[in-house]
Formats: structure tokens, C-alpha cells, sequence
């Protein structure tokens, strides 16, 4: 049996395609391109296979993950072009890497996640919400009502926040922010109480966001660092202080 993790991008109007149908999407695709896949056992066999952490609707992405295990192959580009020769407009499978056979799965090692965001051109505010994110995300704290399994908690969203930039040039933000089994903060969530600062309302509906990559974490020495799952290089790491 051979671990693998599969990088795809979900661009276009398949970013209207929720989870559980991309899901369902990957299985048909899978067999059509005749990846040689390990089923599970039992009375109803299902293709080893596990995506990383879901892509909200509406959102596109260059950095989405899923991981399988085959039981044969002739090399990942093999795989790779398999895959591609079989999907639809709007995805595409960008890179392909074999895992450690004790290799842990996406969900369970990511630990951030980088987005571009921009206002949809209809849908901007009549302020200047770059001067005032800047100024929004230097308070010592940030704090927010995040809905739980259990009901409603207060959280701070502030070091949540690994990074952040603007782009005045292009009327865009790029946030860097926790994404793990442990706490994950939302795009949506983090401009909503931005908004109940100034007393404005915000629709969610506004916001165009693109997930530029999922990261995994990993010790240098006593530091911390974060990197996409499959990196290009050592220059992709961002290290994270505490």
C-alpha cells in the first residue's frame, strides 16, 4: 500500500460545489481514471481517501488537500496526469506526493490556512476598510461569540492571526490564520466583528475569498514554523512566535 497527498485547486463556478459533493466528485473521478485505489473492508467498501479541512461555498482555492492509498502505481505523475485527464473545468490536480506509511492525515496536521480576500465590486464599503482593518488589528485584543457544537464562547480571535498584509494597489488583504483541530478562525467571523466595530453591518456575501494554501507545522530547533503540506521550498516557511 502506498500513501499519497494530492494538491488541487477549485477555481470558477465549481466553487459553488459544496464539500460533501466534491467529495463524491473525487470518488467517480478516481475511478475513472483507473487509479489503482485501496477500498476499505466490510459490507460496504469505500475508497481509502480523507480531504483536509473544507473549502466554505463560494471560495475559490490554489492550496486544497486530499490524501488516498493505492495499492500499486507506476509514479506520482503518473497519478497526476491520470487525475487531470479526467476532470472537469475548474480543478485541477497540481501536485502529488507519496507519504511515510505513518504519515498523518491533512485534517488532523493542519495548522493554518492563507487567504486573499477582496470586496466584490458592488458590494464595497463606503469607507476606507483598509485604514480601518489596520487599525482594527492593532487592539490588544479582538474579541468575538465563535458557535460551538455546545451553544456559543467567547474567543480572541487576535492570536489567531499569524500574519497579515494589504494591498492598496489591488483593494486586497491577505490573512494568514489558525486552522487546526484545536481552534480555527474564519474569515467571515474576523471581518463581521470588524464591522460591529465601526457599527456598520457586513454581509458575508461581500467578500471574495481565495485560499492561497493549508500549512502544517514543524519544530527548527526551538522554533516553530509552518509550511505548505507539499512545499516548493524552505522559503515557503513562516515562523510563528510562541
Amino acid at each position: 500500500m502506498i500513501k499519497l497527498r494530492v494538491k488541487f485547486s477549485k477555481n470558477g463556478p465549481i466553487k459553488f460545489i459544496g464539500h460533501l459533493d466534491v467529495m463524491r466528485y473525487f470518488q467517480k473521478a478516481i475511478r475513472r481514471a483507473d487509479v489503482d485505489i485501496k477500498y476499505s473492508e466490510g459490507f460496504s467498501p469505500h475508497q481509502v481517501l480523507s480531504f483536509a479541512q473544507p473549502l466554505s461555498v463560494g471560495a475559490t482555492s490554489d492550496g486544497e488537500y486530499l490524501d488516498m492509498t493505492v495499492n500499486s502505481m507506476v509514479s506520482t505523475s503518473d497519478i497526476m496526469n491520470r487525475l487531470n485527464n479526467v476532470m472537469n473545468e475548474g480543478i485541477e490536480i497540481l501536485a502529488v506526493e507519496e507519504l511515510p506509511e505513518n504519515a498523518d492525515k491533512a485534517m488532523t496536521t493542519s495548522y493554518a490556512a492563507k487567504y486573499k480576500v477582496r470586496f466584490r465590486d458592488s458590494l464595497k464599503p463606503s469607507f476606507d476598510w483598509i485604514s480601518e482593518m489596520e487599525k482594527y488589528l492593532e487592539a490588544d485584543k479582538l474579541p468575538a461569540m465563535k458557535k460551538t457544537k455546545s451553544g456559543e464562547k467567547e474567543i480572541d480571535m487576535k492570536h489567531m492571526i499569524f500574519d497579515y498584509s494589504f494591498d492598496r494597489e489591488d483593494d486586497s488583504a491577505t490573512f494568514l490564520l489558525s486552522m487546526s483541530s484545536v481552534e480555527t478562525l474564519k474569515i467571515a467571523l474576523l471581518f463581521e466583528y470588524f464591522f460591529k466595530s465601526l457599527g456598520e453591518e457586513f454581509n458575508p456575501l461581500s467578500l471574495a475569498i481565495h485560499r492561497i494554501d493549508i500549512y502544517t507545522s514543524g519544530m527548527d530547533g526551538d522554533k516553530l514554523y509552518i509550511e505548505p503540506f507539499i512545499p516548493g521550498d524552505v522559503s515557503e516557511r513562516v515562523y510563528i512566535n510562541g
